[in-house]
């Protein structure tokens, strides 16, 4: 009879702790938030001392929380490491993260990030394909990136190819 009372007791604790985890997880939030780069377009391109326009939409199912913009340059094999000559190339590099007011689903994002004429040591930036990206975070901690790649050089979008239009 003690075993029968000890394992109703078991049995009682047990579903009563896999119903609760069962409507924890119903609500959990695991849905990725939506970037939508609207400007600048796939290999446009910037000249140093001009600026970046940059334009989009952010969204989310629950809630959105921050999110951040990188320029980085593309000669790496597009690998997103260091590239075995990064240290000897002058190549441009921006980054900056934003948060987003609690409660917001919709984030309209507008940006115009400059490029200094020069690079910080005084020399001209190196010419070439960059990364232009855009990462969201929700507030349950899923992530999203968007990447584009532009050309920042000298020639600016006079680059020696036609640009692609993106519908």
């Amino acid at each position: 009879m003690k075993n029968i009372k000890y394992l109703y007791a078991f049995a009682t604790i047990a579903a009563l702790s896999f119903t609760s985890c069962s409507k924890d997880d119903d609500n959990k939030d695991t849905e990725k938030p939506v970037i939508t780069i609207t400007e600048p377009v796939v290999d446009e391109g910037f000249a140093p001392g001009s600026e970046i326009h940059l334009e989009g939409v952010l969204t989310d199912n629950v809630e959105l929380a921050s999110y951040k913009v990188e320029v980085h340059s593309a000669e790496d094999g597009h690998t997103h490491g260091k590239s075995a000559n990064a240290e000897a190339a002058n190549y441009f590099h921006y980054e900056q993260t934003f948060p987003i007011e609690a409660g917001q689903r919709i984030k309209e994002f507008h940006h115009h990030i400059e490029i200094p004429a020069l690079a910080a040591n005084g020399e001209a930036f190196t010419d070439g394909h960059y990364h232009l990206g855009v990462f969201c975070l929700d507030k349950a901690g899923n992530q999203q990136q968007v990447f584009i790649e532009i050309y920042i050089g000298a020639g600016g979008d006079n680059h020696g190819h036609d640009h692609k239009t993106v519908n």
